[in-house]
């Protein structure tokens, strides 16, 4: 309870900051529209040529693309802001300041802060999900809906600890910056990674879990799901938490301060 009250702290403070500018809430809504209508547009200019693409129609693959927009703006609002230049704060000594919090240092260095104004991508992310689930002629059942939401959370919960995998790598290897090729690949998964080479698929599925993030909870949402399903979904996000937080202690352990 205490650190979820600190995150609403937190939330309330951002956005206190970031809307005292107007004028960049203004563009950056302007380009989150431009994001996803070009996603979309997308979509449409091939669905005009084929009534499916690996198996998934039109109104299916916008559900997919509402759910990429939907975990990607939590990504972008809770947890980018956090990591994005983390080996700077690493090789900077600047990573002080968070251990010296009286509070764990994996929440602040990760969950910190936050950008609140980026949920806007969240709300364009559920019209487009909506949308699709609107056009799709499969009837939703509150065992599809659960396991939409499960699947969705664990998405989160592996996108989160991905994230932070590819940021503590700056303690191991302080001049690799894998955030450059985890942002690139992660663009991918806004398709269903069926689409893909098989190796291409593998890696959106095991190392950049775009299919997790997407592709399995729009598949529940559209075509029902599976205790199979779900199983994956589960094991996958508890399993990229422990990882994640092992490859943090591990890290800090390395970490030698500004003083050093």
């Amino acid at each position: 309870m205490r650190i979820l009250r600190l995150m609403g702290r937190i939330f309330a403070l951002s956005l206190q900051r970031e809307m005292a500018f107007r004028t960049d809430l203004i563009f950056s809504l302007l380009m989150s529209i431009i994001d996803v209508a070009a996603g979309v547009l997308a979509l449409a200019a091939v669905f005009g040529r084929v009534q499916a693409l690996a198996g998934w129609r039109l109104e299916e693959a916008l559900v997919l693309l509402g759910c990429f927009e939907i975990v990607t703006g939590l990504l972008n609002t809770f947890i980018e802001p956090n990591l994005a230049w983390f080996t700077e704060k690493v090789t900077g000594g600047r990573l002080d300041d968070v251990l010296l919090q009286p509070l764990p240092s994996l929440f602040m260095a990760s969950l910190g802060s936050c950008r609140p104004l980026a949920l806007r991508q969240v709300l364009l992310g559920a019209a487009v999900l909506a949308f699709g689930v609107a056009k799709a002629a499969h009837v939703l059942t509150p065992g599809g809906v659960l396991a939409f939401l499960v699947l969705i959370l664990a998405g989160v919960a592996v996108t989160w600890a991905t994230r932070l995998l590819t940021a503590t790598a700056a303690f191991f290897a302080p001049g690799m910056e894998p955030s450059v090729l985890y942002s690139a690949a992660w663009q991918l998964g806004r398709y269903p990674v069926s689409i893909y080479h098989p190796m291409v698929a593998r890696l959106l599925t095991y190392v950049v879990p775009a299919a997790l993030v997407a592709t399995l909870p729009a598949a529940a949402l559209t075509r029902g799901a599976t205790p199979g399903l779900l199983a994956v979904g589960l094991g996958m996000g508890v399993g990229a938490i422990a990882v994640a937080v092992f490859a943090w202690n591990a890290g800090i352990r390395r970490y030698t301060g500004a003083t050093s």
